[in-house]
């Protein structure tokens, strides 16, 4: 075997543990978080810690009224931009 692949292979499985470690501990930390659920790591290497699904719809919900509320004070914002106008007609 050439010393690259066996470089590699080291490498891999060094990776490998690297990221067994990095899971133990990410657990251990989501723990104490209970408003987020175990982490995974994606295919892509990626480590995604998700956000409880109950969060996420409150977050959507609060989202959504903050909307609304904003469109309401800009539209009567503007109206009253055009009723106290300083231009003469």
């Amino acid at each position: 075997m050439s010393e690259y692949m066996r470089e590699k292979k080291k490498t891999a499985a060094e990776n490998a543990e690297q990221e067994k470690q990095l899971m133990k501990a990410l657990y251990r930390l989501i723990e104490t978080y209970p408003n987020y659920e175990k982490p995974y790591l994606r295919k892509d290497g990626d480590i995604v810690i998700p956000l409880d699904a109950v969060m996420k719809q409150n977050r959507a919900a609060f989202s959504g009224l903050a909307t609304v509320f904003s469109e309401f004070m800009k539209t009567d914002i503007e109206g009253q931009r055009k009723r106290y106008s300083t231009w003469v007609k």
